[in-house]
């Protein structure tokens, strides 16, 4: 019996090059050091001449692509990037991680003392992944960025220090550097934004343990300050200026939580650094217009309601061209 679904998904990928569908691929397959790895990948209306800025999208720990794109039909922050690639023009590349020793899915970032990561070589993964997509869609390789939460967004440090020179910026949202780092050194300068909140209950913005559970602290490692982290990106972009500070508008008075702004900049080599600093916010996305119910947010701390995660990301990203 001939596969619909299949001829479907091989038609729209061949023709994607044109951009002629917007489509969101779901479940496509990709070899990586022989193990079968799978991903998401949208695909905008929108042809841009000089090629599509491409953004990889990582999810946390326990996550996976639907997670990210709210496939799953629960409240997804990460879910606005594709109204955005859909307006500007952008591709968005949304790999799953692979299942660690604990049985879910992550990534295997800078924690040396995360004993349940997995052990497959997620750089090599989702480089060669970029690459094989470049080839085959209309990419702007000099526009590759990532961004990802949690465990993801600790993913996304580890691809900016062993493979900078692929990204342009990189975006990490509740993540910090390992307090024990098993990565290579820093290669390339590359602006970095961090987005944590102040009371994240499970990556702590003073640093240390990982997890809300004493097992999860056990098993997860350890990361060092926000501040610590912020200061690690300073010193490897040669930053030593002083930060442009601002509190944004406090939209919604009843998240119970605010937005201030810490902006350093390089003019010599043309990087920044950006703390995007959740004053009360837990380990959550801020959000206009996707937010989490309460159960949850009692597990995880309060999400912050004054600005759409995706489109200051966005923002960061189209001005570090």
């Amino acid at each position: 019996m001939i596969n619909k679904k299949l001829l479907l998904s091989l038609f729209l990928f061949t023709c994607s090059s044109e951009f002629a569908v917007a489509q969101l691929l779901k479940n496509q397959v990709f070899e990586s050091n022989n193990y079968e790895r799978t991903y998401d990948i949208y695909l905008p209306k929108k042809q841009l001449k000089k090629g599509s800025p491409l953004v990889v999208l990582l999810h946390g720990h326990r996550g996976d692509a639907d997670v990210m794109t709210g496939e799953n039909g629960k409240t997804a922050p990460y879910k606005k990037w594709l109204t955005i690639a859909e307006r500007e023009g952008w591709v968005l590349l949304i790999p799953d991680g692979e299942i660690g020793s604990d049985n879910y899915r992550g990534w295997n970032d800078c924690r040396a003392d995360a004993t349940t990561n997995p052990e497959t070589n997620d750089v090599n993964f989702i480089t060669n992944l970029i690459d094989t997509v470049s080839k085959n869609h209309p990419i702007n390789t000099n526009r590759i960025y990532a961004h990802g939460t949690s465990n993801g967004g600790n993913m996304v440090f580890r691809l900016a220090l062993e493979s900078g020179e692929k990204f342009r910026a990189i975006a990490a949202v509740v993540a910090a550097m390992p307090n024990k780092n098993k990565c290579e050194a820093f290669k390339v300068p590359i602006s970095v934004l961090v987005m944590n909140g102040t009371d994240d209950p499970i990556l702590p913005y003073g640093g240390g343990s990982v997890g809300r559970r004493k097992a999860d602290r056990e098993e997860r490692g350890s990361v060092i300050s926000t501040q610590d982290t912020i200061k690690y990106w300073l010193n490897v972009n040669g930053i030593d200026s002083n930060p442009l500070v601002k509190n944004l508008p406090n939209k919604n008075i009843k998240d119970r939580s605010t937005v201030s702004v810490e902006q350093y900049r390089n003019r010599k080599n043309n990087t920044e650094v950006i703390l995007f600093k959740i004053n009360g916010g837990g380990h959550t996305e801020p959000s206009l217009s996707e937010h989490y119910r309460r159960l949850y947010k009692i597990l995880v701390g309060k999400q912050n309601r004054d600005i759409e995660m995706a489109e200051k990301v966005w923002e960061f990203f189209e001005r570090n061209k």
